[in-house]
């Protein structure tokens, strides 16, 4: 895991800190679920790395502006932070649930465009943010394949 940290802060040009190695491990442990910057400092100290409140702020923000981090609002408001993906293109629509924080990422660029276009609509500009939807419950389907048609009986004389 490590090694992927180095390549990325280097792919980012960012010089490989204890605090920027720390924070995308957390980050990585977490993944696909964000963390605030509070939980990010409570894993940090969990983890023995002594930093501070505002070093994790700071190194969030770097690591933000450098395109390594997605960033979304929870219900409570609180700015949460996960580790972009690779390849990640900000096209995704990401569902979360309420109640169990279980996330899906839905790569579907058309969804994407068809709901920046519906809140345009609405006055807002959401280009270039990432979409989630809370939904109250995410249910797996059993058997995604579509469904057959149903068939008539046939009557019998």
């Amino acid at each position: 895991m490590t090694s992927t940290v180095l390549q990325r802060l280097r792919a980012a040009r960012l010089q490989p800190t204890v605090a920027r190695i720390g924070l995308l491990q957390v980050l990585e442990a977490a993944a696909p679920h964000c963390l605030s910057a509070e939980d990010l400092f409570q894993q940090m100290l969990r983890r023995g790395t002594r930093v501070s409140v505002g070093t994790v702020y700071r190194v969030v923000q770097q690591l933000h502006a450098a395109g390594l981090l997605v960033h979304e609002w929870d219900l409570q408001r609180r700015a949460l932070y996960g580790v972009k993906p690779e390849g990640f293109d900000g096209q995704a629509v990401r569902l979360v649930c309420r109640d169990t924080g279980r996330t899906v990422t839905l790569a579907d660029e058309e969804l994407h465009a068809r709901l920046l276009a519906a809140a345009a609509r609405q006055g807002q500009d959401l280009r270039g943010q990432a979409l989630t939807v809370v939904v109250d419950s995410l249910v797996p389907v059993p058997d995604a394949r579509p469904a057959r048609p149903l068939q008539r009986p046939r009557l019998v004389a």
